[in-house]
């Protein structure tokens, strides 16, 4: 008795369904990935701490507030727009309107007044903000 196989054809590994997918996947990282890169006034030189470790994270959402003070002056800069202290002050109200827990970290320079650091960290907590940190640095010899 005669039997009729037919033998199939090999299965093949089909790479073009496999290729949409990773760039799907690719595409949607990039896209929702949040660039978390601290927005920094490069005229601000923060003050260096003894025991201090370099700051890598901060919370999501996160204002950074950098002020120094230009001629006698306060100059507050949050994204690289000027603020006064009454915008500042309407700005983080509508923040913390929206998150009651809004993280703020103050990146003061170390040569700045400390009536004007007082003066900035008046204006958040009068705001409402309770979620405040400073920025600090280590001293020289101890990054290397």
């Amino acid at each position: 008795m005669k039997f009729n196989t037919k033998i199939p054809e090999p299965i093949g590994f089909q790479l073009a369904p496999m290729l949409d997918v990773v760039f799907l996947l690719l595409i949607f990282f990039v896209v929702t990935q949040k660039f978390i890169l601290n927005e920094q006034d490069l005229k601000v030189k923060v003050p260096t701490a003894p025991k201090s470790t370099e700051e890598t994270s901060r919370a999501i959402d996160e204002i950074i507030i950098n002020a120094r003070e230009e001629d006698g002056e306060l100059i507050i800069t949050i994204d690289r727009e000027v603020f006064t202290r009454e915008k500042l002050y309407a700005m983080l109200q509508r923040m913390i309107g929206v998150n009651p827990n809004q993280p703020v970290r103050i990146r003061g320079d170390a040569q700045m007044s400390w009536q004007r650091m007082a003066d900035v960290i008046s204006t958040c907590s009068q705001a409402g903000v309770w979620n405040v940190s400073f920025s600090k640095q280590m001293p020289e010899a101890k990054k290397k």
